[in-house]
């Protein structure tokens, strides 16, 4: 099953990205944390996806070998674009993330791979 972890630190921006989340993907699991306890977390729930800010891939040193990282970002100009390309971002989406948005982006990549057989 894939999993997905939103790190937020806030907690209603966090909260309203699971619940989204949730109600889009019900097979697969969704997880919220604060980006302070993003590798207990990514790790114990052997992550597929992370979507998180891009500010905070940047405090992030290191993911679980194989995880997904979607950036959100309120800037998507050509400088942020490349900041995100330089942490290894699998895709970047603005924010606020949409309900749309995130099936658009989100969907093509649990399909394509990163979701276990049923």
């Amino acid at each position: 099953m894939a999993t997905i972890t939103v790190l937020d630190d806030d907690a209603s921006t966090r909260d309203a990205l699971v619940g989204m989340l949730r109600d889009l993907f019900p097979r697969t699991r969704v997880i919220g944390a604060r980006v302070d306890a993003a590798l207990g977390a990514a790790e114990r729930a052997a992550v597929t996806l992370v979507l998180t800010e891009l500010a905070a891939v940047e405090r992030i040193r290191r993911l679980p070998a194989g995880a997904r990282v979607i950036a959100l970002t309120r800037e998507m100009g050509p400088d942020t674009l490349l900041r995100a390309e330089a942490q290894g971002v699998a895709a970047s989406m603005r924010a606020p993330a949409t309900t749309r948005g995130l099936q658009a982006v989100l969907e093509p990549m649990l399909r394509d791979g990163a979701r276990d057989p049923d």
